[in-house]
């Protein structure tokens, strides 16, 4: 009953702001109107550009009624999922589609030769997939499961089996929930975690480093989620939209010796990640735990391997001096659209 009065709501509430910003407008139509228009039917389309005008368009408007979808109907859009508790996953992680086999299949091919451009060059290549947010903490979705996000792991686990690969896991022993209610991104918790598993990894295969890292946190704020904004519903009421969420964001500082005019040696270690990677202190945790400074060249946006092939085909040189590359990406990616870049590196590898 409340859902089918939330829908009622909405409708009446948009007539009435319709039939008072263009009364007006629809009565002089139809007063105005010849027989032929009526006749034509070219009346209607008058009528609908009237309708049209004046709708009205705000973003507290559209984030005021996106708000009433959310808490009356658990509905945040074509984007988001609205789980339990005021949890929301991108719908990325969730969509099954027949077309999905071929994107994934292409970017396994690739995967062998990525691989081999590192190892040619004698730099380890460290691969971080990021689990979907749908699968570590599915319990919250609340009434679907996440078997689209398992799928893409089976796949990319039977694809890695072939491949020797220094790969981390982070599926298995996660601090749930680790991610962020309205974020798509790990939470603080999470970027820990996966920073100390990287770091683990890379220090078995290089030695612990000695540089001096401190970390420390600033002052508590609040944290707009990413799928927030994807729905809509900043804009409008906080009562309306999911409960805030804050965080204290990490910072790093390195102690260098020498003189302020002496010239820093370049890091040695690079991170070609993802948005993950700029995100809830990843880099930061990641550099304390290494007692490294790392060299960020993450792209957000950049999906499976953006970053990673941006370092191979446009700045190799950045590559001079690499002894360590972390390839983070999230698993969701495996099953988007093939980037320009990802094209041509199969064209080289296949030959046409």
């Amino acid at each position: 009953m409340i859902k089918i009065l939330t829908v009622l709501a909405i409708i009446f509430s948009g007539f009435l702001s319709v039939l008072i910003r263009g009364g007006d407008s629809l009565y002089d139509i139809l007063k105005a109107a010849p027989l032929q228009d009526y006749m034509s039917g070219s009346l209607s389309g008058k009528i609908d550009r009237a309708v049209f005008d004046a709708i009205p368009r705000s973003a507290g408007l559209n984030g005021f009624s996106g708000g009433l979808l959310y808490k009356g109907l658990r509905d945040a859009g074509p984007q988001v999922w609205a789980g339990c508790n005021d949890w929301l996953y991108s719908a990325e992680e969730l969509r099954v589609d027949d077309r999905d086999a071929e994107p994934m299949a292409a970017r396994l091919r690739l995967l062998p030769h990525l691989v081999q451009a590192f190892a040619e060059r004698k730099i380890l290549l460290i691969v971080v997939p990021v689990p979907d947010k749908a699968e570590q903490v599915e319990e919250q979705l609340c009434g679907i499961s996440a078997d689209a996000s398992r799928v893409r792991a089976n796949a990319w686990a039977h694809a890695a089996s072939a491949t020797k690969l220094h790969q981390v896991n982070l599926r298995d022993q996660w601090p749930r929930p680790g991610y962020w209610r309205t974020d798509t991104h790990w939470d603080s918790a999470g970027a820990h975690f996966a920073a100390e598993a990287v770091a683990k990894l890379v220090n078995g295969a290089m030695g612990a480093g000695t540089e001096r890292i401190s970390l420390t946190r600033g002052v508590r704020h609040e944290r707009p989620g990413d799928l927030t904004r994807l729905a809509g519903l900043q804009d409008g009421p906080k009562w309306l939209a999911p409960a805030a969420e804050y965080a204290e964001d990490a910072r790093t500082a390195i102690q260098r010796s020498g003189g302020l005019l002496d010239d820093a040696a370049a890091p040695s270690v690079l991170l070609a990640g993802s948005s993950f990677s700029q995100n809830s202190g990843f880099i930061e945790y990641l550099q304390a735990a290494l007692a490294r400074e790392v060299a960020q060249v993450s792209e957000a946006g950049g999906g499976f391997a953006g970053a990673l092939l941006k370092l191979l085909q446009q700045k190799p040189e950045m590559l001079a001096g690499a002894k360590v590359v972390i390839w983070e990406w999230p698993m969701r990616s495996l099953v988007a659209p093939l980037s320009d870049a990802e094209r041509q590196m199969l064209r080289q590898i296949e030959g046409h």
